[in-house]
């Protein structure tokens, strides 16, 4: 049997990641880079030791952004093409099968929660312990003092006012080429609203 930690640089997996290393528990930790994680979260990334990074090969695309523009899409509530194409698959691929995968879903996320894919088992030690996504970052915090961002695609329509205006003031190039592939795109404004009129919503708050 092989072991595996799906990272995605959260709260949720960064805790998994110490807590499997604390308890001495083997297991390979593979991050997939798709190219549009938030800066921070790339840059969080780069300091993690032991890090298996991956890249995805959607149709010749290891970049989700360059791949909608492409295709001129967004992910959309229906099917989030998105996490399957460029995470999903790209670790079931790299997987050596039979595998025991965690996850770093917790308590109040148990709804995330999914069954097995053939010779791949998912595991999700903090819903078994009960630990809740505060727990996992008092965790993280008394362990290296590095709390990480939440975890995401810089565009992803999905994402609260909060981090839409976030993304606006931080990172002013990126909110641009949301816009643009907004623009570009056959299914519609994000969440059917103007990205122009959430951030202009309090234009001093950042979250």
């Amino acid at each position: 049997m092989n072991f595996y930690l799906s990272y995605g640089a959260g709260v949720g997996s960064e805790a998994l990641r110490l807590w499997l290393l604390e308890n001495n528990w083997p297991h390979e930790a593979v991050y997939v880079d798709h190219g549009c994680d938030w800066p921070e979260t790339r840059e969080f990334v780069k300091t993690i030791p032991n890090l298996t990074i991956i890249k995805p090969d959607v149709q010749g695309f290891d970049n989700l952004y360059e791949y909608c523009l492409e295709k001129q899409i967004i992910p959309f509530t229906n099917t989030r093409f998105c996490s399957d194409k460029f995470k999903s698959r790209p670790l079931e691929k790299y997987f050596k099968q039979p595998a025991i995968t965690y996850l770093g879903i917790t308590i109040d996320e148990a709804h995330r929660v999914h069954g097995n894919k053939k010779d791949i088992y998912y595991h999700y030690p903090f819903v078994c312990l009960g630990m809740t996504r505060q727990d996992c970052i008092q965790y993280i915090h008394e362990r290296t003092g590095i709390v990480p961002m939440r975890s995401g695609c810089w565009f992803c329509p999905f994402q609260n006012k909060g981090r839409w205006r976030l993304l606006y003031h931080l990172h002013p190039d990126l909110y641009q080429k949301a816009k643009e592939l907004e623009a570009t795109s056959t299914r519609g404004l994000v969440l059917d609203r103007k990205l122009e009129s959430i951030v202009q919503e309090n234009q001093g708050r950042l979250f």
